[in-house]
């Protein structure tokens, strides 16, 4: 199965909130996507399961397009970032709305989880913590068995707990040949499980973080003789600065990193592995150093 966004574009009045969106998702790997508040990560995903219609661009199963062909819909089960569609019905009720377009609902799956996580079946939703409705939301769509699960935010105000289950649940999905595209600020948990991670910036460009040909991201350890220049620190995004040591980050290729830093007002300097935090401060302009 070819799963592909390909040049997408979505724009909300005078705002082109994302611009020329382009990636590929594959069964049995979990792809994480980060940004700022605001980035359009949601709009993303909301434009992928058909809720928005898509302005440019489009998003293509087997080289087939939502937008032309509706009965896709049944291969991609969407999580929201907060699961209120059914708040005033029981969970119990919640099988009945989906098998309408998931006909294969593994209802068995769906009670046993929910029994499994103590969620009772009978209770009305919205008297739901925010820990159970995420798990009831994320075993929900998992009943669906769709083959593509988008998943906003369902890390967000869990404890270590409900973390730890959720993400079981995840690597099992991806176990089972899903394709998983989640979202979440929580980004050590999705770090660890996901095989690749996209920074949306504000500006609704995409990066694929792991992509060394076209994203040149360095971050180097520097420490000077004496006081770090004032044209360094201009010359770079600053993540931390202790006295005479920077932490900073780099977006040049390895080549001219070298003769950048082959200062002689340099003692030594540490090239670091770039995390995909790194990415907030890049796109931030880095911490304000005049103020350390």
């Amino acid at each position: 199965m070819k799963i592909r966004v390909n040049n997408l574009v979505k724009s909300f009045e005078d705002r082109r909130v994302l611009d020329k969106i382009s990636l590929d998702l594959e069964k049995g790997l979990i792809t994480g996507l980060v940004g700022r508040n605001g980035s359009g990560k949601t709009t993303l995903f909301k434009c992928m399961s058909g809720i928005y219609d898509i302005d440019e661009g489009d998003f293509t199963i087997d080289g087939v397009s939502l937008k032309d062909d509706k009965a896709l819909i049944s291969k991609i089960a969407f999580l929201p970032d907060r699961f209120e569609y059914f708040n005033y019905y029981r969970a119990r009720a919640i099988p009945d709305f989906y098998r309408v377009i998931y006909k294969d609902f593994d209802t068995d799956f769906f009670f046993t989880q929910i029994n499994k996580n103590k969620i009772d079946p009978n209770q009305n939703i919205r008297i739901f913590s925010k820990g159970e409705k995420n798990i009831l939301g994320l075993i929900t769509i998992l009943a669906s068995r769709a083959d593509i699960l988008l998943i906003d935010e369902v890390l967000d105000g869990m404890d270590i707990l409900n973390s730890e289950k959720i993400l079981t649940y995840l690597i099992d999905a991806k176990d089972q040949g899903r394709a998983i595209f989640a979202s979440s600020h929580q980004i050590d948990k999705l770090s660890g499980i996901a095989d690749n991670i996209y920074y949306l910036s504000l500006a609704g460009n995409l990066i694929d973080t792991s992509n060394r040909e076209i994203n040149q991201l360095n971050k180097v350890q520097v420490v000077f003789k004496d006081e770090i220049p004032r044209e360094f620190l201009d010359q770079t995004i600053v993540v931390n600065k202790i006295g005479r040591v920077a932490t900073v980050l780099i977006n040049i290729d390895e080549s001219k990193l070298s003769r950048f830093l082959n200062r002689d007002d340099v003692v030594q300097y540490d090239i670091l592995n770039p995390k995909v935090e790194d990415y907030f401060y890049l796109e931030a302009g880095g911490i304000n150093y005049e103020e350390i």
